[in-house]
């Protein structure tokens, strides 16, 4: 497809900047960029963290900060209007009706104390006349089509009841509730498992050239655009490097950023090997990269190296069922099983990764290893021991890093605080000792020891993640549980936290259970795989073995659904 003309583009961004304002500086997010979309047209925008593509997004709807910004030129046109001269009884017209968005943190972009039903309703009733029974058939129709099977109970679920997949699903469904002319999706995949995923994709494509929708989608995933996209920008700092037909720029890049982002991908690279960083800054247009970081052959003080002739973890038959009805009394009278008897085994030094659709029971599964959810039968075996009959010391060696380091850090504290506070579990260490050991530990996971009094919201997705990183390791941990830890990264940011994670293995012989939807991320990484599907281990072993050469009808089925650069282009 074609670029847009100046008179069928539904959305036109020209000679765009844009300034954020601070109390002692002012910061150039958008350094005059221009592009265009048309009608039935998907169009990729794609480039690092800070590099201005959520902010284009954002801008579009105008649902920045006013008083924090400042737009020196440019204009943004939607269907032939400029948003920038709209009044906000306008703009509430236009958003949800002609552009709707679909956020990129679908943790935090539903409203917390309302159901799904109330959320959509309040969507669907705003822009359309229509009677609320017809509202609900239409929200069920369109949970539907996002491959939700109990598309009313999670219509009348709160967010929190929920998967991140789910509410990634319960998103985009009410991004298509009015029919916009443009949908501005960021990072819509994030938290999708691969067979969702391609199905998303292929609905967003097919509404997209069936109503004549355009959409801009944001992402990092290049695999993702060279699979959907007709065309493709790369920002980088505010710019427009490299723009195109997808096949061109994707296939044959020709500047050097865009180069550098398709090297950091782990497609095609050898197991375990070290991968390509961009580097924070490009000189004269070629992208520098990271060296790699020396390897250190001791062992830190704590850390303890134990042998592999028993599992250093073992799940028995582990499973966990949550509450699905209650009686008047309020006790649980019927159940829903998230995990079904599923036997793992990890050994020390080693990476089990566990794979499988959106609530097929993966985070449920971690979080009962921690305890932050019972079981209800089987197993949890630590060095060879019930994991609940150890004491606090010995629990303190398993340790877990969530999926979203937006919100699981405090967002009142700064880091050198959130870093050490395992530490003061029946301790009370003093504030130097605590401000010294999170220095350590800053050094450990690659971060700036003189930035331990800053807050979490002064830092990038990557720099969160290295954060919590650094907050599991505070205690010395034999076992690291990873949930989704690259999922909302771009590809460079990625590749530093998976250089990263198998540094630390080296050095301390680490054991990861490594929970992911990225199949190219967990054969870069992983010893193991495990496979599940509705709350069972259906396949596993090793991570060869599994992801080349599956046994297991679902795993071929998950597997036929990764997308990758090579079969986009072989298409």
């Amino acid at each position: 497809m074609t670029p847009a003309s100046n008179t069928d583009a539904v959305l036109k961004i020209d000679n765009l900047a844009l300034h954020f304002l601070g109390q002692d500086s002012i910061v150039e997010a958008l350094k005059g960029i221009t592009m265009e979309i048309a009608a039935g047209e998907v169009v990729g925008v794609v480039g690092e963290s800070g590099s201005g593509k959520s902010v284009t997004a954002l801008n579009t709807l105008r649902l920045l900060p006013r008083t924090k910004t400042r737009i020196p030129h440019g204009t943004v046109s939607v269907l032939g209007r400029d948003v920038m001269t709209l009044n906000e009884a306008e703009l509430q017209k236009v958003r949800g009706g002609d552009v709707s968005m679909i956020f990129q943190e679908p943790m935090t972009a539903l409203n917390p104390v309302l159901r799904v039903r109330e959320q959509m309703f309040d969507v669907i009733l705003r822009h359309q006349t229509i009677s609320p029974a017809d509202a609900e058939k239409l929200s069920l129709k369109l949970l539907s089509d996002m491959k939700i099977q109990d598309a009313e109970r999670v219509f009348n679920a709160y967010p929190h009841e929920l998967s991140g997949g789910m509410r990634q699903r319960v998103m985009i469904a009410m991004a298509f509730s009015c029919q916009p002319k443009l949908i501005v999706a960021d990072e819509p995949t994030t938290a999708l498992d691969v067979t969702v995923q391609a199905q998303i994709l292929n609905l967003l494509r097919e509404r997209a050239r069936a109503t004549k929708t355009a959409v801009m989608l944001i992402t990092h995933d290049l695999a993702v655009v060279a699979q959907l996209c007709d065309r493709v920008y790369v920002m980088y700092k505010g710019k427009i490097v490299e723009q195109g037909l997808t096949r061109d720029v994707i296939g044959k890049p020709q500047h050097a950023y865009t180069r550098a982002l398709l090297n950091a991908l782990p497609e095609g690279k050898k197991p375990k090997s070290r991968l390509e960083t961009v580097a924070a800054s490009m000189i004269e247009g070629q992208a520098a990269v990271a060296a790699p970081v020396a390897q250190r052959t001791t062992v830190q003080a704590g850390f303890k190296l134990y042998g592999r002739a028993t599992p250093l973890f073992e799940a028995v038959g582990a499973t966990v069922r949550y509450p699905k009805k209650y009686n008047l009394l309020g006790r649980a009278i019927s159940y829903q099983t998230a995990v079904n008897q599923v036997n793992l085994s990890l050994y020390e030094g080693q990476t089990l990764a566990i794979v499988g659709e959106s609530g097929c029971g993966k985070t449920s599964f971690a979080n009962s290893i921690v305890g932050l959810v019972p079981l209800a039968s089987g197993e949890l075996r630590y060095k060879g021991k019930n994991l609940r009959d150890h004491d606090e010391l010995t629990r303190r060696e398993v340790q877990i890093v969530f999926q979203d380091p937006q919100s699981s850090l405090d967002p009142r504290w700064p880091i050198w605080r959130i870093m050490t506070e395992p530490l003061t579990v029946g301790k009370r260490p003093s504030r130097n000792e605590l401000r010294e050991t999170a220095a350590g530990l800053c050094e450990m996971v690659g971060l700036d020891p003189n930035a331990i009094d800053r807050l979490p919201h002064e830092f990038s997705g990557g720099q969160r993640q290295r954060i919590a990183i650094g907050r599991a390791l505070s205690v010395h941990p034999r076992l690291l549980l990873l949930d989704e830890p690259t999922s909302a990264l771009d590809v460079s940011v990625q590749a530093q936290i998976l250089n990263l994670l198998l540094d630390l293995q080296e050095k301390y012989q680490l054991s990861y259970l490594f929970i992911s939807h990225n199949v190219a991320v967990v054969r870069h990484i992983a010893d193991h795989v495990a496979v599940m599907y509705m709350g069972q281990v259906v396949e596993s072993g090793e991570s060869e073995q599994v992801l080349t050469r599956p046994t297991h009808e679902y795993t071929r089925t998950l597997m036929d659904a990764v997308p990758t650069l090579e079969r986009a282009f072989a298409a």
